[in-house]
């Protein structure tokens, strides 16, 4: 046996269950549960409720009925049709056909997949099977009884076949949808079958359910007439009193996976299923009587295929169901198979003393207490057992009376059935993950965490936001796990979203309790109902962006940042000395901060682009910030952008001493009239009452002093150059000069939109006679963000190290009335969460975001609250207090309504007179329209009088069948 898993050994990574708990005591539910009760040791078995005794008696022969409940180890089964199916993303009208059985099925194996850490979506495919053990003809014997008169749509709920069908609906899976009876031991058979499948490759994922009710007592009759059960409700595994087992309910599933794969996304592995044996007793002594020697003959087949050594075993979950012939068998099987000495004996326990015998259920509820018990490295107690005959000893056995460590690497695990169908589990102890630091997100450069946080309505996004943060305050994990959790753990509907961006576990505490509680909060975007994808545009800022120490933090802490910043200096250097690093040299100068401030702005749309996946729809830079905007378009090189930025800077530098540029809030006639009179120029017209002027220092003077009277709040922009001014005009020959056949300006990949000229340009168009002209022409940004944010909906992100625009372009938004969203991905006062913050705003506005992590386990959350459908009043009922025209529309709305919940498409009142094949209703979906109308009128209806498939035609046939009982 190697000493490390191999890479195709199949990991155990989810748990679900329902399982019993005790009379007046509420069913057990996860993982975490389930440990619990096996520490603990209390037993689960009781006798049916008074009230479900008496719904159950009367299918007994009159000689059979009993004085009082048997005793059974019972669940709290659902009514049928009860569940709510939105939580499953299903039309709700399914869940009327849904057996009790299926409802807990679906709500454990949800269960299950949330414990493993999957997206649901995850699972969709053909790469997801699903494997299912059940034995009881409970639910076909209830729909399928004499005289009943099910309907087609029926069906599905009444057969073992179906039970899993929900799921494969709920989850899309489309890989093999697999049942098993071999009674006692269907879920291991189903195991062995899922474990096979992953091996071989035919799936990647498995989910394997073990499902067992106990609800027909003519079946429990059987086994009381044939004295196997305990009259007394206690099961004593292996004891000197042992005299019979309890029937026991269960639901319950687990999650299994490639451990490769399991290891790569550091999910919780329980255990791993090292192999699985199946066979069976062959010509034993009798149907349903055990043969040890058949027993022994797998136990030792299994392991020798295993080449797992017996001496690694530690504990073995045994069958042990109570009984004293299948006791002794089993107890001889084992020690023919381990050969154990007394003084090195093998533990053997059972769990059925605890939960009862849940019968095809019950392999794999073994198997789940045999991986929590290598996950905690403890054997536990086995309930009911007190002390063990001596033979049990002698055969180097021993049954464990309280808890204690675990031994071995090793834990089998034994499940036969009275078919004779035998099955036998060999399970592992996982290797140890990685532990992760907590409160503080770790210096791995990765920036700031994105929490990133989705649901169907905002009303359970905001309840989701609760048990997160009840969860994170509770564990304090780094924000990087939960980042990961909410990124890749969970899917992300576009009804409601929203996003928290923060480095420390606090703030990601506080922002999920200000989500929860509907208030704002600084790291908190969202929540938004986003409808559709808006355009986006990127938008480059020009002087006046930088600001000291820009990108020092993010250098130090967003390793990818600092790589792109070291690229983009790397290709300054070839034109010019090294002026600017983010923290060893700060920018002084023009030329400098032109230069640094093109570095950030490229570091920045790189990260953007390669961490989040993000990309614009179109590029706007506004002077200095179309060189960056020209390269991320894909129109310039690296080498040739910081080519152009080099130049530039240099030249600006040298007239930067003749002026500069004042901004200023006026309107557009007076900007004209102030520049005419002052003899200077309007450098940029950012917005309607947003201008910058350009020109001498002298002739800056007066023009400041008239602002300053007209309240237009102006403003000198510091160490500003008089740029696209009359100033900067001698430097146009020399800026083409320089640039002439250095540049060679692509095609690029996303639309350039030009400040020169207000529209978007090929990007062959900008050629070093561009640039020229750009250096001097006024930027337009007003009239390019019209030209860029079209007619649609559109998110501009401002991308520069300190975002100046936000307020011109929200001005431009309100007065040409655009569906335009401003943000921006950048904050000094925050700089590591800048660009996480646009992340988030892509998010919540139901962009594509490539979320960038470092694999974490799962975090440890609270269980889904499961809510019953809601039940309100037949729409028969409601017709009662309506007549005339009232009534008719009631009907057409119930039977549009119902329509809808089936279609494929969203339907509309102007969809009333379409064929129903055209909204996507098949046969079975009109089936089940026909049942969902028909089921609540009086005389119970079989079929509705001649109609077109239309909603009006059918209507108006079923308000025939409505007016007579009204």
């Amino acid at each position: 046996m190697t000493s490390r898993p191999s890479p195709s050994s199949v990991a155990l990574t989810g748990i679900g269950a329902r399982l019993p708990a005790g009379a007046d005591r509420q069913d057990l539910r996860g993982p975490t549960a389930v440990w619990e009760a096996l520490r603990n040791g209390v037993p689960a078995t009781s006798r049916y409720p008074e009230a479900r005794w008496k719904s159950m008696v009367g299918r007994l022969h009159s000689q059979d009925r009993a004085e009082e409940p048997w005793p059974v180890a019972h669940l709290d089964l659902p009514e049928h049709g009860s569940l709510d199916m939105g939580a499953f993303g299903l039309p709700a009208g399914e869940g009327a056909h849904l057996s009790p059985t299926q409802g807990l099925i679906l709500q454990v194996v949800v269960e299950a997949v949330a414990d493993a850490g999957l997206a649901p979506s995850a699972l969709a495919g053909p790469e997801t099977g699903l494997y299912v053990g059940t034995a009881s003809p409970d639910e076909a014997l209830h729909t399928f009884t004499d005289h009943a008169q099910p309907r087609l749509v029926d069906i599905a709920a009444g057969g073992a076949g179906m039970l899993a069908t929900p799921v494969s609906r709920a989850f899309d899976t489309q890989g093999p949808l697999t049942s098993f009876d071999t009674s006692c031991s269907a879920s291991a058979y189903a195991l062995d079958a899922a474990r096979r499948d992953i091996r071989s490759g035919r799936v990647e994922a498995a989910i394997v359910i073990g499902a067992n009710t106990a609800a027909n007592p003519v079946i429990t009759r059987a086994f009381v007439e044939g004295g196997v059960l305990a009259g007394d409700g206690l099961c004593r595994p292996f004891d000197v009193d042992a005299h019979g087992y309890v029937r026991g309910e269960a639901v319950v599933a687990v999650v299994l996976r490639r451990f490769e794969s399991a290891r790569a996304g550091a999910d919780r592995v329980y255990a791993l299923i090292e192999h699985t044996a199946v066979g069976a007793d062959g010509r034993s002594a009798g149907t349903g009587m055990p043969r040890s020697s058949a027993q022994a003959a797998l136990l030792e087949r299994a392991y020798a295929e295993a080449r797992v050594p017996l001496s690694s075993v530690g504990y073995v979950l045994a069958h042990g169901t109570g009984t004293t012939a299948g006791d002794r068998a089993e107890t001889q099987a084992l020690a023919k198979a381990f050969g154990r000495s007394t003084e090195q004996p093998l533990a053997v326990g059972s769990v059925k003393g605890l939960w009862g015998h849940s019968e095809a259920a019950s392999g794999l509820t073994s198997v789940i207490a045999a991986a929590l018990s290598l996950h905690h490295a403890t054997v536990p107690r086995t309930t009911g057992h007190t002390r063990a005959p001596g033979r049990v000893e002698q055969q180097g056995l021993r049954v464990p009376t309280r808890a204690g460590a675990l031994p071995g690497s090793h834990v089998g695990v034994s499940s036969f059935g009275f078919s004779g169908a035998l099955a036998h589990a060999i399970l592992r102890r996982a290797p140890k993950r990685k532990r992760f630091s907590t409160g503080q997100q770790s210096p791995a450069s990765s920036g700031a965490a994105v929490v990133a946080l989705a649901e169907h309505t905002p009303e359970r996004l905001h309840a989701l936001a609760g048990i997160w943060a009840r969860a994170v305050e509770r564990d304090q994990p780094c924000p990087g796990q939960v980042a990961d959790h909410a990124a890749r753990r969970r899917d992300h509907p576009t009804r409601a979203r929203a996003a928290i961006t923060a480095t420390t576990t606090p703030e990601i505490t506080s922002a999920l309790q200000a989500l929860a509680e509907r208030r704002p909060h600084p790291n908190l975007s969202g929540p938004v109902e986003p409808s559709h994808q808006p355009r986006v545009v990127w938008v480059f800022g020009g002087h006046g962006t930088a600001f000291p120490e820009m990108g020092r933090d993010l250098y130090l802490t967003d390793g990818l940042f600092a790589h792109f910043v070291d690229q983009a200096r790397a290709a300054l250097e070839v034109h010019g000395p090294d002026l600017w690093h983010p923290v060893k040299q700060p920018a002084v100068g023009l030329a400098a901060t032109h230069q640094a401030t093109w570095v950030m702005q490229t570091a920045m749309a790189r990260t953007l682009q390669e961490r989040w996946g993000l990309y614009p729809d179109a590029v706007v830079g506004h002077s200095l910030g179309e060189t960056a905007a020209a390269h991320t378009a894909g129109i310039l090189s690296l080498t040739e952008a910081a080519r152009l930025v080099s130049t530039r800077s240099r030249l600006l530098h040298q007239v930067a001493h003749r002026g500069g540029m004042v901004a200023a809030r006026v309107h557009a006639h007076t900007a004209r009239d102030l520049a005419r009179r002052h003899r200077v120029e309007v450098a940029c017209h950012n917005g309607p009452t947003h201008y910058v002027f350009a020109g001498s220092h002298d002739d800056l003077v007066g023009l400041v002093e008239e602002l300053d009277h007209l309240a237009a709040a102006p403003k000198r922009l510091p160490g500003a150059p008089p740029a696209h001014s009359r100033l900067v005009a001698p430097l146009m020959q020399d800026l083409t000069y320089e640039l002439r056949g250095r540049i060679r300006p692509g095609a690029g990949h996303i639309d350039f939109v030009s400040t020169v000229e207000a529209e978007r340009l090929q990007g062959s168009a900008l050629t070093a006679q561009y640039w020229g002209r750009q250096l001097r022409r006024p930027v337009r940004l007003e009239q390019a963000l019209l030209s860029a944010a079209r007619s649609s909906p559109t998110l501009v992100v401002e991308v520069s190290p300190r975002p100046v625009l936000g307020p011109a372009m929200t001005d431009t938004r309100a007065r040409h009335h655009l569906e335009m969203r401003v943000t921006a991905a950048s904050d000094p006062a925050n700089e590591v969460g800048g660009l996480a913050g646009a992340a988030a705003s892509a998010y919540i506005r139901g962009l594509p975001v490539q979320w960038p992590s470092q694999p974490h386990p799962p975090l440890d959350l609270p269980l889904a609250r499961w809510t019953e459908a809601p039940v309100a009043a037949s729409w028969f009922e409601r017709l009662q207090t309506m007549e005339g025209s009232d009534q008719d529309q009631a009907v057409l709305d119930v039977v549009h309504e119902h329509v809808a919940d089936l279609a494929a498409v969203d339907v509309g009142q102007h969809d009333r007179e379409r064929p129903l094949p055209e909204l996507g209703l098949n046969s079975l979906h009109l089936l089940q329209l026909r049942a969902r109308l028909l089921g609540s009128l009086p005389g119970n209806p079989q079929e509705l009088p001649e109609h077109e498939p239309t909603i009006r035609s059918i209507a108006t046939a079923l308000l025939t069948l409505v007016v007579a009982p009204l």
